[in-house]
């Protein structure tokens, strides 16, 4: 008769689980973001209204180079103009092929702060 010795299984270990779930912690805090997220609203041809006027036609080239209906602009007298438009005046805003992103919003940002409620926007 043969006897087979028990083989004694070693308990689990948690240490290595913790190092496991502390790296994953470390890796997905590391790799989120914790900024804020702002929103611009942009309204869409179904809300009519905006057939009747002739809007304002703000066209982006570059970052420095804008002009408001073909004549040029500047960054700076873009408050200005923009407050000096009728509150019911509709923007259209058109970006060059050369105007980034950031550029755009910009422009969107100064027309909302203005107090104009409608704008458009077209590109390349």
């Amino acid at each position: 008769m043969q006897f087979k010795a028990r083989v004694r299984r070693k308990p689990v270990g948690l240490t290595s689980l913790i190092d496991v779930i502390f790296l994953l912690l470390l890796f997905f805090m590391l790799a989120s973001s914790f900024t804020r997220y702002q929103s611009l609203d942009i309204s869409s041809g179904a809300e009519g209204g905006g057939a009747a006027q002739r809007p304002a036609y703000l066209r982006i080239h570059t970052s420095e180079k804008l002009d408001l209906n073909g004549r040029p602009l500047m960054k700076a007298d873009m408050a200005k103009l923009f407050s000096a438009l009728k509150e019911n005046s509709v923007v259209a805003i058109w970006s060059g092929p050369d105007a980034n992103v950031q550029d755009v919003v910009d422009v969107m940002s100064e027309v909302r702060r203005s107090g104009l409620k409608s704008v458009l926007v077209t590109g390349q």
